[in-house]
């Protein structure tokens, strides 16, 4: 798709007659073509082979025909520019025969001749568009001659249309510096995603878009590659495979860019490009200590400015990065060719990163090298540091390329494989490893290595069985954490208090933790870190039922933490475990168990722990989704979900206290609604030998007599948790006490005092600064119907609204 003879597929052929036939029209570039028709004087376009640039001149001047000049070197004498625009002229069919007899083609005055010409064009009222195409390819004394004076004579009659592939074959500064100048470079040939799409439609190449997508990224749009690579996907005509390295899996488009790009090149330019393949994007200096030479930015420089293979970018341009099709095709090259070669720059490269201070980058290139002793060295020093900063796959990926003989005598590798695992959430693996690093004597670990090895510990305390009889925060070495040089330790130190604050029901004191780990991750600048305390304050509200806040800090999290980063250390599972908490309690069942069930498959290892975190996000989503359930109408198999849930969990668990308080007034409620009174007087008896002396136990103890009429009951019953004489262990049981004293209200006919009730419920500001099950479209509408305000559809009543009046749901979600 290109311009001079043979540089295009085979699906596009020019013809060389005064204006080039339009070749198969696949894709009309209507974009570009209205930019060209906003001027009226000189076009220049410029962009490597293979960006159709002569396909876009055609496409353009297809209904102009008759008032173009069109030339090409290819056709012509190339140290002979003047005859060859004479002789383009003369074939014209806006030219009057004979109009320009007076021109021999030997003259050698530019200016004067082109001065003649505009005014024997004037005098015939001929206006004509000259169209070069490929201007570079004359002799750079007859374009120095020539094209200046043409571009000073731009302008009716004459109008100029210049392709080149190199930028510096015309000086367009002055015609800039006059506004009459349209320019195109690559960037604007370039075709889009949707361009690509497109063209996939019309040459029936079956892709999927996940192909699509990658082809955008590899070839950046270059419109030649994209045809040969289309042509080769239909070929191997399967939506699903993955693409893989084009350039180096595609015979066509390497023979192509190797023919019309790569041979254009000196041989000092193939060696720079050469050497800097290994790199994504390099700097002068880089590249010079890659290529072994100074001038390696200096080229580097040129081929931007020049031949668009390279674009430069930052502060003073001085960043580059290279196309990424030629950057591809070299390192192809070297992996066929020299693997050798290949091999030491990425350690050049991962020793240059090294002294800039840029340990990602560092790692990355020694992976690629595949050289174990600089992998383990890089992992020795920055290892933690990348955990700190969210490159934990990047990570695992290099403690798996290392053989299990790199541990055996290295704890420090030992101990950041631990931690890499812990933060995956992975313990058993993170446990085998940090008993190898305690084969080693404490007194002979560097104080760095005893901080980490002590983080480790904490954090991996969690995961274990005998979690309780761990505390966290209870050794010295724990203690000094808060004191450490690293800021990642200590604010890593912080969150492990944070968990242990929840565990303890200490929200204050977890709040104040998370805080203060917040400014300092912040103060650092690490955005990782912050968004892993943004998720300890969700979870530190959620628990309080504080929703909307948890809502507002998880959004926080998940833009802190990009998907790149978002792993299952990160709290994957804890935020699909919110999101469907949140979709349970706007009434969203189907929206809960889609959350429910990928924060199950977030799990991983966890999931089949029996105690620990692993076992208490389980039983927690296990509720979820049996609440989901029972709002979707499946209520019998959802109340034996609910007791499932709540058989599991044990007194040694991790948040044991809160989470049976949940399951019991929960399935309690379910249970009393549904008719099941059996299964209520099951987990009340459950819950009386579980959570004995609380707010939660008093609750159920009333809804049973509430059930069956007996009021007087049920507000003696209540009477301990109004007068302070215990207290719920969750912050949210107080609103489910005012929703059954206003029920038993109603039922008595006491409306007044059930708004009096409601409205003081409302004011809770623990409450009703929440997004919770109060304000969930059916409890709502219910209030507002109690309320006389506005009527309500019965069949979108929840399990809630109905228990709300006191009555069981029928069959459909329609109310008695």
């Amino acid at each position: 798709m290109d311009d001079q003879g043979g540089t295009r597929p085979d699906l596009l052929s020019l013809k060389p007659t005064a204006v080039p036939r339009l070749p198969l029209v696949l894709l009309a570039r209507s974009r570009l073509v209205a930019k060209l028709d906003d001027t009226a004087d000189t076009v220049l376009i410029c962009a490597p082979a293979g960006y159709g640039k002569t396909v876009l001149l055609s496409q353009w001047l297809e209904d102009q025909a008759h008032k173009v000049a069109w030339l090409s070197p290819n056709q012509h004498n190339r140290d002979a520019l003047w005859p060859a625009m004479l002789q383009a002229l003369r074939r014209s069919p806006a030219i009057p025969p004979g109009a320009l007899r007076q021109f021999s083609g030997d003259e050698r005055d530019a200016v004067e001749v082109l001065g003649d010409l505009a005014q024997e064009l004037a005098s015939t009222g001929t206006s004509v568009r000259l169209v070069i195409d490929g201007v570079d390819g004359f002799s750079s004394d007859e374009r120095e001659r020539w094209i200046p004076a043409l571009l000073n004579q731009s302008g009716p009659p004459i109008q100029l249309a210049l392709v080149a592939r190199d930028s510096t074959a015309v000086d367009a500064g002055p015609a800039r510096l006059s506004g009459r100048i349209v320019e195109l470079r690559s960037s604007d040939l370039a075709f889009s995603l949707e361009e690509i799409n497109v063209l996939a439609a019309k040459t029936t190449t079956l892709t999927g878009m996940h192909q699509r997508r990658e082809l955008f990224r590899q070839t950046a749009g270059w419109p030649a590659c994209v045809v040969l690579a289309l042509r080769y996907l239909r070929e191997a005509a399967d939506t699903e495979a993955p693409l893989g390295d084009i350039a180096a899996n595609n015979r066509q488009l390497s023979d192509y860019l190797d023919h019309h790009i790569i041979r254009t090149l000196s041989g000092e330019e193939r060696h720079v490009l050469s050497s800097t393949s290994v790199c994504h994007v390099v700097v002068a200096a880089q590249a010079n200590t890659l290529a072994g030479h100074r001038n390696a930015g200096s080229i580097l420089s040129s081929l931007a400015d020049d031949r668009d293979l390279v674009e430069s970018a930052g502060s003073g341009r001085k960043v580059f990065l290279v196309h990424p099709l030629i950057r591809a095709f070299f390192r192809a090259e070297l992996a066929r060719k020299q693997p050798d070669e290949l091999l030491r720059f990425s350690r050049i490269a991962a020793q240059w990163h090294e002294q800039a201070g840029e340990p990602e980058a560092t790692l990355r290139h020694a992976m690629d090298s595949a050289d174990n002793g600089l992998i383990g060295e890089v992992l020795e020093r920055h290892g933690a540091s990348l955990l700190g900063s969210g490159e934990v796959m990047q990570v695992r990926r290099a403690i798996a390329a290392l053989p299990d003989a790199a541990f055996a005598t290295n704890p420090t590798l030992c101990v950041v494989a631990a931690l890499a695992h812990v933060e995956s959430r992975q313990p058993t693996t993170a446990t085998r490893y940090m008993a190898a690093a305690n084969r080693t004597r404490a007194d002979d670990l560097p104080p760095d290595l005893r901080e980490l090895q002590a983080l480790a510990k904490a954090r991996l305390s969690w995961f274990n069985d005998g979690w309780e009889d761990q505390d966290p925060q209870a050794t010295a070495d724990y203690a000094a954490l808060r004191f450490s040089r690293q800021s990642d330790v200590r604010i890593e130190a912080r969150m492990v208090s944070v968990t242990a604050a929840l565990v303890e029901g200490k929200y204050g004191t977890a709040e104040n933790e998370a805080s203060a780990a917040l400014m300092e991750a912040t103060e650092a600048g690490n955005a990782y870190l912050a968004g892993k305390v943004y998720l300890k304050l969700a979870a530190t509200y959620s628990m309080q039922g504080q929703l909307r806040r948890a809502s507002h800090f998880l959004r926080l999290a998940e833009d802190k933490l990009p998907a790149h980063v978002w792993t299952a250390g990160a709290g994957r599972s804890v935020g699909a475990l919110m999101h469907a908490s949140a979709a349970l309690l706007r009434a969203e069942p189907a929206e809960a168990l889609r959350f429910a069930a990928a924060g199950v498959a977030e799990l991983g290892q966890l999931g089949a722990a029996s105690k620990g975190v692993g076992a208490a996000m389980r039983a927690t989503l296990e509720i979820i989704t049996a609440c989901a359930h029972m709002d979707s109408g499946d209520r019998r198999n959802a109340l034996e979900g609910m007791r499932q849930a709540r058989l599991r969990i044990g007194r040694d668990h991790l948040f044991a206290q809160p989470l049976a308080a949940c399951i019991a007034v929960i399935e309690h409620t379910a249970a009393l609604v549904l008719g099941h009174a059996d299964h209520a007087r099951e987990v009340l008896e459950w819950a009386e030998e579980r959570i004995p002396g609380t707010g939660e136990l008093c609750l159920l103890r009333a809804q049973g007599p509430a059930g069956i009429s007996r009021f007087d009951a049920a507000a003696d019953r209540l009477k301990p948790f109004h007068t302070g004489a215990v207290k719920p262990v969750l912050e949210w049981t107080r609103l489910h006490v005012n929703v059954l004293e206003c029920s038993m209200a109603i039922r008595t006919g006491r409306r007044s005092l059930a708004g009096k009730i409601l409205e003081e419920a409302l004011r809770q500001p623990t409450t009703w600064t929440c997004s919770g099950p109060w304000q969930s479209r059916p409890t709502r509408s219910l209030i507002s119907w109690w309320k006389g305000q506005v009527p309500t559809d019965p069949k979108r009543l929840s399990l809630s609204a109905c228990w709300f009046c006191g009555r069981p749901p029928m069959p459909g979600g329609r109310r008695p």
